[in-house]
């Protein structure tokens, strides 16, 4: 029985975490693959080349929401805030509201009860995340600065869910069913696709010296 009720416990926070296993595959995938994305991340993008670079980040963002676990009330818990969040570290502010803006919208179309503070906290990762690159001048941050920064959201995105969802109840029902293993685990990929880009990163100014 306790085995059973561990289970219980946890297989919404392994579910999530598989589902993160496979984003962060594809995310690999793609950045170090596509010339696009590369062209960005070396600061060497033509406005081209960020039209696509947002592209791509947005579906990332709406992968997230679909390899999310559906929970208590039709909320989702989902990795969707980590493509708004890379894209604004990595690209600016302009490529984190519109990748945020994409995420969000979608989930907004998809309804539920939690589609409003989801929307905007998408939304939200996208404008924070740029406005961290402004502040440090376009320099990429650590990978702990970008885990804590990553949990930092999610607990946002918890208080607006606390706020904008009513009764209080449910609020805090939907709360406790989501924003735990969304914080671990867009946390955690946040964080490896920062220390994906910065190896890249390096990679590359290596091969500039040779």
């Amino acid at each position: 029985m306790a085995g059973g009720s561990s289970q219980g416990i946890l297989g919404p926070y392994l579910a999530l975490f598989a589902s993160a296993e496979i984003y962060i595959f594809v995310f690999i995938e793609i950045v170090t693959k596509t010339d696009t994305v590369q062209r960005v991340l070396f600061k060497t993008a033509q406005v081209r080349d960020y039209l696509v670079f947002i592209v791509l980040f947005g579906l990332f963002s709406i992968f997230g929401t679909y390899v999310g676990v559906n929970t208590d009330y039709d909320a989702i818990s989902n990795i969707r805030d980590i493509g708004p969040i890379v894209a604004g570290l990595v690209a600016g502010p302009y490529a984190g509201i519109a990748v945020g803006l994409i995420g969000g919208i979608h989930r907004l179309f998809l309804g539920g009860i939690s589609a409003v503070p989801c929307a905007v906290g998408t939304i939200l990762a996208g404008i924070l995340a740029g406005a961290v690159y402004y502040i440090s001048k376009g320099k990429l941050p650590g990978i702990v600065v970008a885990i804590v920064f990553a949990a930092a959201v999610e607990l946002l995105h918890g208080f607006l869910v606390l706020v904008m969802i009513q009764p209080y109840s449910v609020a805090t029902a939907v709360f406790l069913a989501t924003i735990p293993q969304m914080i671990i685990a867009n946390s955690l990929g946040v964080g490896i696709c920062i220390i994906v880009i910065h190896s890249r990163t390096e990679l590359h100014q290596i091969l500039l010296r040779e």
